[in-house]
């Protein structure tokens, strides 16, 4: 986008930020804890130079620290569809297309310039400074001996 190039991306994550998806009063949509992902296709109107690939199918992965992430995927068939629907626009519509992602991207709603991008670092660490609270340097955790439990059950190999 940077470069002036219209973009195909499947709609997860950050990636759908590029995308600028509207809602019905055009305004870019604000992703938050009730509206996590645009992957269903709520939304879809998006910037001209975007060219969305909706996920075939989902998936929750995760771990104890991260308990579940969306693990969204496309259809090879979409991101081919999406491929030909770039390739079929004249050189003059994608050179406009991508001038457009260019002026999006580094304007100040999408925040994805060099200077936007620090700005959001500088607050973030201003942000840690003001709210910081210092660890204790130690704890104490009482160690209680609980009762050995046994399985029900043989385990057989």
């Amino acid at each position: 986008m940077m470069c002036g190039k219209p973009i195909i991306a499947t709609v997860t994550g950050g990636m759908q930020d590029q995308l600028r998806f509207e809602n019905e009063k055009g305004e870019w949509i604000d992703f938050n804890e009730n509206f996590c992902s645009n992957h269903f296709g709520t939304y879809k109107k998006h910037g001209k130079w975007a060219f969305p690939v909706y996920p075939s199918n989902m998936s929750i992965v995760g771990s104890i620290p991260t308990p579940y992430i969306f693990d969204d995927r496309a259809d090879f068939r979409d991101i081919a569809a999406a491929i030909k629907e770039v390739y079929d626009l004249t050189p003059e519509e994608r050179e406009v297309r991508g001038q457009a992602a260019r002026e999006w991207v580094t304007s100040d709603e999408s925040m994805q310039s060099s200077r936007m991008m620090s700005k959001n670092v500088i607050d973030g660490i201003e942000e840690t400074f003001a709210k910081w609270k210092p660890r204790a340097k130690y704890e104490l955790i009482k160690i209680e001996k609980h009762p050995r439990k046994k399985s029900a059950h043989p385990i057989v190999y």
